[in-house]
């Protein structure tokens, strides 16, 4: 009798010890979700494709700023197509890399300044400082290819565009934000008008 009383304390003991290993699971409401790599892919090929549509625009005002001196230096017109040809995919080639690093800095924002996302189609997360990257270099690339035009800056209207889109993104996306502490919602706008100044600014 006392073993059986022995054994059943001690397997007792032992089933308290197991399930005090157990531990909750993590608050999901706690996770930053990214938005999805697809959309990222999808608006940089967009994006590049429209530089690439740009590149005669840009040939043309490389071909303008030559000075005159380096013109007759070169002498044949071959020779200076040829530079203005090198010119124009040094430019492209830089621009992608520019447009990549600028997108990651966007990508590292958006996970963890606003975590919640929205979802598109039911399939992907977009978060706002995705939208703000987007709208910082599509539509200006855009409008120089349908307008023609070389600097956009030099439009009307051009420096007001870039905050005051990224104020019209945040109050989209406010419902993700809204709960976050007074300074925090400080950072979020500061952080969100400054990366649509970057692109601005280059």
């Amino acid at each position: 009798m006392t073993g059986t009383g022995n054994n059943q304390e001690s397997e007792t003991v032992i089933n308290v010890a197991t399930v005090g290993k157990l531990r909750p699971e993590p608050s999901r409401g706690l996770e930053r979700i990214s938005t999805s790599r697809l959309l990222w892919i999808a608006a940089y090929i967009v994006l590049m494709a429209l530089v690439a549509l740009r590149l005669p625009l840009t040939r043309q005002h490389l071909s303008t700023r030559v000075p005159e001196e380096v013109k007759s230096e070169l002498g044949d017109d071959r020779l200076l197509q040829l530079s203005m040809t090198v010119g124009t995919v040094v430019f492209f080639l830089v621009y992608a890399v520019i447009i990549a690093l600028y997108f990651s800095l966007a990508s590292v924002l958006d996970k963890r300044i606003i975590p919640a996302k929205c979802r598109v189609a039911g399939r992907f997360n977009m978060g706002a400082f995705f939208v703000i990257a987007v709208l910082s270099t599509i539509p200006v690339n855009l409008f120089s290819v349908v307008f023609g035009v070389v600097q956009p800056r030099d439009v009307p209207g051009y420096w007001v565009y870039f905050p005051a889109m990224a104020i019209l993104v945040l109050v989209f996306f406010f419902r993700h934000w809204r709960h976050f502490p007074a300074g925090r919602k400080v950072l979020v706008v500061l952080t969100a008008i400054g990366l649509a100044s970057i692109v601005a600014v280059g």
